[in-house]
């Protein structure tokens, strides 16, 4: 069994050992680094009493929800964002430190009361030990796109008895796409509309996962699938093996120059709206005259915006939109005179 220290921490957290009414406080990141260095001072024996700190998670989409995916996201253009999660924003984070004895988590509590004020009192609690992967894999069991196109896992017994048509293989990631989230729904409904890309150059411009690649190269597609996280294109060159196209996909963290300039067929962009904003001329110059574009990623208020980046300064699209719950994709296709 496992014995977890659960607490609650504000973004400045107050010192317990203070003069009357003067207020001292440590920033969160502080108080955290302190007991886990507190906690790892436990580690004397040949197996450690300290095995982490979990400061919970949240989802891109409620991160999208409260507004912080903008400041996460222009942080650094050229990197991964190292606030992927967003929790450096929410005021109050429930966090749980995990030990393999009772003594050395009562120790940590001793030392986190002492140190500090909190409300409410952290807690003990024993944790029975569990197959982790086992649960893991359970709480995917796949997703059906539409009547013609599901999304399943890869230990699945349909993808293991040998079916593979109408079915993409993924392995979950860290969040890096699994077809569960409506707006690559969409994107993959775009797709599966265009028919056979035989032929086609596609473009998956944030690509995650690599399921849109993977998707496009199952309809004939060469594609290039560009991300700029190194964790999410190993996932990608993973799937894209699982489903026998890895000799179609190329992956990359910028976009190569030799599709630059008008040489892509179809360009999907399942991102958020202001990476959508940010990239929008280098994206327009891939994209082929007589090209197609499909952008995600977005709600109903972002729509004008993107729109009118998109259709500035060249050719105008013929637009359209469709939707799933609240999240909506747009389908830009060139006007040519």
């Amino acid at each position: 069994m496992t014995y977890a220290l659960i607490f609650s921490l504000p973004a400045r957290v107050p010192l317990a050992s203070v003069k009357d009414h003067e207020t001292v406080t440590h920033s969160r990141e502080d108080a955290l680094a302190r007991l886990t260095q507190f906690s790892s001072d436990l580690n004397t024996g040949p197996e450690p009493e300290f095995f982490g700190i979990s400061e919970g998670m949240l989802l891109a989409e409620e991160a999208h929800e409260r507004g912080y995916e903008t400041e996460s996201w222009v942080l650094d253009a050229g990197l991964a964002p190292h606030e992927r999660d967003w929790l450096s924003h929410e005021k109050t984070l429930n966090v749980t430190a995990y030990y393999k004895t009772d003594k050395s988590a009562n120790a940590a509590r001793t030392w986190l009361k002492r140190e500090y004020a909190l409300k409410p009192d952290p807690q003990v609690l024993i944790e029975e030990e569990q197959d982790w992967n086992a649960k893991w894999k359970a709480a995917f069991t796949g997703i059906d796109v539409d009547e013609h196109l599901r999304v399943l896992p890869p230990w699945h017994e349909e993808w293991l008895a040998g079916k593979r048509e109408g079915i993409i293989a993924i392995n979950p990631g860290a969040g890096f796409g699994t077809g569960t989230h409506e707006t690559t729904q969409l994107c993959l409904r775009i797709l599966r509309s265009l028919g056979s890309l035989e032929g086609k150059t596609v473009l998956d411009f944030g690509s995650g996962s690599g399921i849109l690649g993977v998707a496009a190269a199952l309809q004939g597609a060469t594609v290039y699938c560009v991300e700029i996280d190194t964790l999410a294109n190993d996932n990608a060159r993973e799937n894209a093996a699982l489903n026998q196209v890895e000799h179609k996909i190329k992956i990359s963290e910028s976009i190569p120059a030799e599709i630059r300039g008008g040489k892509v067929d179809v360009l999907i962009a399942n991102i958020l709206r202001p990476i959508l904003l940010q990239f929008a001329p280098e994206i327009k110059d891939c994209l082929k005259p007589n090209g197609e574009l499909v952008l995600s990623g977005l709600i109903e208020s972002d729509l004008d915006q993107v729109i009118k980046a998109y259709q500035a300064g060249g050719q105008p699209f013929e637009v359209t939109r469709s939707e799933k719950n609240e999240w909506r994709a747009l389908w830009l296709r060139r006007l040519l005179s």
